[in-house]
């Protein structure tokens, strides 16, 4: 009888602990795309209004992010550093390639973030002005549909979790 008793006690615990996990992948998201809002917005200062290069910008303002997003801008700053040849797009897209795993954002965000590597370092200041100005909007936009994601989803994994483990202990009991 005590085993059984310890038995559901481990499954509770865990399909909760569960619930609880997937519920804060919905916030990490949250949180990761307004850490790249923050970072966008210090690289954007460093580069169009103190004229810093980019490397340089990068090096900087890396210091200052939380992780997971400071790894990415991080090697990206290391690549740029390394100057293999590879343009500002290349060692922004191979920096979110070597750090896609360690984010909790979806496809449509990498997809946005991709986008702001496009026109790094090879435009005028006013089309890199314009890039930082539609990436904000882009990532904007995705922090309001994260937000709503979150409000809606974060409870019921939490809900769920328990009473999927509930559910388990019923029928093995």
């Amino acid at each position: 009888m005590m085993i059984k008793l310890i038995g559901c006690l481990i499954i509770m615990a865990c399909s909760t602990s569960g619930g609880y996990l997937l519920a804060a992948g919905y916030t990490r998201r949250v949180r990761e795309l307004r850490i790249f809002q923050h970072a966008l917005q210090a690289l954007e200062s460093e580069i169009l209004f103190t004229s810093t290069p980019l490397p340089q910008a990068v090096s900087r303002m890396t210091r200052r992010l939380e992780r997971p997003v400071n790894r990415v801008f991080d090697l990206f700053g290391h690549i740029l550093e390394q100057r293999d040849g590879h343009t500002a797009d290349e060692a922004w897209n191979m920096a979110i390639d070597r750090t896609r795993d360690l984010l909790c954002l979806d496809y449509e965000d990498i997809d946005i973030v991709r986008g702001f590597g496009k026109n790094l370092g090879s435009t005028d200041k006013e089309n890199q002005e314009k890039t930082f100005r539609l990436v904000k909007y882009q990532l904007e936009e995705q922090l309001k549909k994260a937000e709503e994601m979150r409000r809606k989803n974060e409870k019921l994994c939490k809900n769920l979790g328990f009473l999927l483990g509930a559910a388990l202990v019923i029928l093995l009991v």
